[in-house]
């Protein structure tokens, strides 16, 4: 097995395992939850159900593009496969909207032909079983984000994270359910989760076409790179840093200026010890380096109008 590819599987590791614990978890969380709308009929515990059932089915998806962004380049894909992640996040949001719409309209009946909920405490049991379930999930979640830069576990956390929210409202409303709140309540609060969904998944949405469409880096990552440029000694200028995400990696390209007498091979020293400060904060970086004579600026390459930076 080549280092390449024992390297982008030790980073997509952790992304894999919290893959599998999100689908373990949320398939429990379906069980319980659609027992518990099958004995209450609380429109609010559809809610977190349907919510549960699309999670399901985006971390299958998710978990798939991992498995797949993890491939290395090949001749068809000289940049790998990453970019899938992006994919399935983007999929992955329009399946939370559908849902979202489908709720609104169960809401909206339910408004107009009310339920009356019944076995309130079996409700609020799962409901408090769904929020401790959900937290350790998302805690697996963000541990893994922390080794590994993966979208697909990204986005996957948010909504998990949004269920904790949601399984809190929902306990709330079947506990004022049970103390005489009106019924109405139950489908206004379903419709309040449908809209919550709806903005959880354009911010899933927004970062996966930002990625799709190699949108920059943030201006933090961008002076980070910079900061490694501008710190060796032997770099005279630099211009033209460009970056985008592909999957969990990173792709940076940039030009130096040198000491136009330096020899070939001091220039390709400079370039290399660039490339080893820049892989220190950024492990798994595609990095091309362009070595430019002192004072030379002009190349085909150089493409963004009014931006020389």
């Amino acid at each position: 097995m080549s280092d390449q590819l024992q390297n982008v599987k030790i980073q997509t590791r952790p992304a894999v395992f919290a893959g599998y614990a999100a689908i373990f978890i949320v398939m429990i969380l379906i069980v319980i939850k659609g027992y518990a709308y099958y004995e209450s009929g609380a429109v609010s515990i559809l809610s977190s159900l349907i919510d549960s059932v699309l999670d399901s089915l985006v971390s299958v998806m998710a978990l798939s593009s991992i498995y797949y962004a993890r491939r290395p380049a090949d001749a068809d894909h000289r940049w790998g496969h990453g970019k899938m992640e992006a994919v399935s996040a983007l999929f992955q949001s329009a399946i939370i909207v559908g849902g979202g719409v489908f709720l609104v309209f169960e809401a909206l009946d339910r408004i107009v032909h009310p339920v009356v909920i019944t076995h309130h405490m079996i409700g609020i049991y799962v409901m408090g079983v769904s929020i401790v379930l959900s937290g350790a999930l998302v805690f697996i979640q963000r541990r893994a984000l922390q080794q590994s830069n993966s979208l697909a576990v990204e986005a996957d956390s948010v909504h998990y994270g949004s269920d904790i929210l949601v399984n809190i409202g929902t306990l709330i409303i079947l506990a004022a359910s049970l103390y005489g709140a009106p019924l109405w309540l139950d489908g206004v609060f379903a419709i309040g989760v449908a809209g919550f969904m709806v903005y959880m998944a354009r911010g899933i949405a927004v970062k996966s076409l930002d990625m799709l469409l190699d949108r920059e880096l943030s201006d933090d990552d961008r002076a980070r790179i910079i900061k490694v440029i501008e710190s060796h000694d032997k770099v005279v200028g630099w211009h033209d840093l460009r970056t985008h995400r592909n999957g969990a990696d990173y792709v940076m390209s940039f030009d130096i200026e040198v000491d136009p007498e330096m020899l070939l091979w001091a220039a390709h020293d400079i370039a290399k010890d660039l490339e080893e400060g820049i892989l220190q904060l950024y492990p798994a970086a595609e990095i091309l380096i362009h070595i430019d004579p002192e004072g030379y600026t002009e190349d085909a390459r150089h493409r963004v109008k009014g931006v020389h930076i």
